[in-house]
This record gives structure tokens, sequence and C-alpha cells, in this order.
């Protein structure tokens, strides 16, 4: 995940009356990322499902330490929520099946936004796009040559 820490954490916030949140964050410091819970809630931004819990009464804790890729935060995210924590009050119980589901409706919904925004990063990324192309066939020169004279001998041959 560029422009990202590294490494993520998977975290559990447990309030006084016993409820459960399993979620994960790139930030340095995970403890950090109750206060945006907090502020969220206060701010009526309740498009988490940490927002049924009492955040001003409640512990987080470290579950694990992961490499911040969006897989490895979903695999264990959903390990925790699904088989460790089945109780916990988080809506979202991503599985990959499920991923793949609402990210196929996300395009669904958002296709214009998307092909607009794809559309500027190209265009105000033209020479980096183009450089990383160069370096690219540079590098696998050999290899798309091989390539191209395996499918040529694959139609003589027909």
């Amino acid at each position: 995940m560029a422009g990202c820490n590294e490494n993520a954490t998977i975290y559990l916030i447990e309030d006084i009356n016993d409820l459960r949140y399993v979620g994960s964050t790139s930030e340095k410091r995970f403890q950090d990322r109750l206060h945006t819970h907090r502020r969220d809630k206060k701010d009526c931004k309740n498009n988490c499902s940490s927002a049924s819990l009492n955040l001003s009464y409640c512990n987080i804790v470290k579950l694990k330490d992961i490499k911040n890729t969006r897989e490895q935060r979903d695999y264990w995210e959903s390990h925790y929520i699904n088989n460790v924590y089945p109780e916990c009050v988080n809506i979202n119980r991503f599985n990959k099946s499920d991923r793949r589901e609402y990210e196929r409706e996300y395009y669904k919904k958002n296709k214009q936004r998307i092909i607009e925004r794809v559309k500027k990063y190209k265009e105000k990324n033209k020479d980096k796009l183009n450089e990383r192309r160069r370096l690219w066939y540079t590098n696998n020169k050999e290899r798309l040559r091989l390539s191209r004279a395996e499918k040529t001998k694959k139609k003589v041959k027909s």
C-alpha cells in the first residue's frame, strides 16, 4: 500500500459492556486508531461497526503485527472476526468470495468515477508511466523475443 507504513496491526477494542470490535491499522502507534474511532463517533460518522461500542470506557489490544498488504489485512482481520471473536460487533465479515463480490458491486456503482480518476492519473503521470513501461520492456526484452518466437513456431506447424 503506497504511502503507508509497511507494517500493519490487527487490533481488538473491548468496551466496558464486553462488546468487541476487530480492526486493522497501518498507523505506527496502533493506539492512535482508537482516537480516530472516538472522533468519528463524536462527529456522527457512524459508518464503522465500532460506533456501537462505549468508546469512552474501552481498551485496545494488539492481536498481531502483519505486512501492510490488502490480502494480509483482509485475511487476518477475517480470521479474528470469524474464528477467534465470532461474537464481535463487526458487520463486515469478509471472506475471499465476499471481497470479490463487494469489489464487483463497487465497480458497477462507481464505474464512471473510477474511469475518470484513472484517466486523470494517467494524464498527470504520463512521463512516469512511460518510463516504467520502457524499463519493463528493457528488463523483459529477451523473454518477449522468446515468446514471439514460440508463437511463430506454433503458427508454422498449424
